[in-house]
């Protein structure tokens, strides 16, 4: 079964409108996964300590993105919630403690075992760097097209 067909959930696509602060779009992450049975009570907290040792943010060559992610314990089903955000918010640049970056994308990943977690970061690299679809994506408001645009990139990877 490819990534696209256990990861990705219509429930979990959501164009964010909230405050463009790092710590508001964490917690209003944590509460719609943990509504929903995707997450541990433990995750919020492992998710914002992780960021402050391993940031996320990456300047890809359309916009700036995050992927977001912690450990397999604090998961109960794998899952890609992507939020597309309506005010850029912070993140630490990936591979660095001080550099940031202002990302109009986040992909909060939750993996339950590793096998599926370089696939999948192979497939988000791929798409990050295909300026075709990440102008759609840029471009794109409704929820359902950009489930849409994101699963037919996945699907159409696992065939290569």
């Amino acid at each position: 079964m490819i990534i696209a067909d256990k990861m990705f959930f219509p429930e979990l696509v959501d164009v964010y409108e909230g405050t463009g602060t790092f710590d508001a779009l964490i917690d209003y992450t944590a509460k719609k996964l943990a509504e929903l049975g995707f997450i541990e009570t433990t995750y919020q907290e492992a998710l914002k300590e992780r960021e402050k040792e391993y940031p996320t943010g990456l300047q890809t060559p359309s916009f700036a993105v995050a992927i977001p992610h912690t450990d397999p314990s604090h998961i109960k089903k794998p899952f890609i919630y992507i939020l597309k955000l309506g005010e850029s918010v912070t993140f630490g640049q990936m591979g660095t403690t001080d550099e940031f970056v202002n990302a109009r994308y986040a992909f909060f990943l939750g993996f339950n075992k590793g096998e599926d977690q370089l696939q999948l970061l192979q497939n988000l690299m791929a798409m990050f760097m295909d300026q075709d679809i990440m102008r759609q994506l840029e471009e794109e408001s409704s929820e359902s097209e950009i489930l849409k645009i994101v699963t037919q990139f996945f699907k159409t990877e696992s065939e290569k």
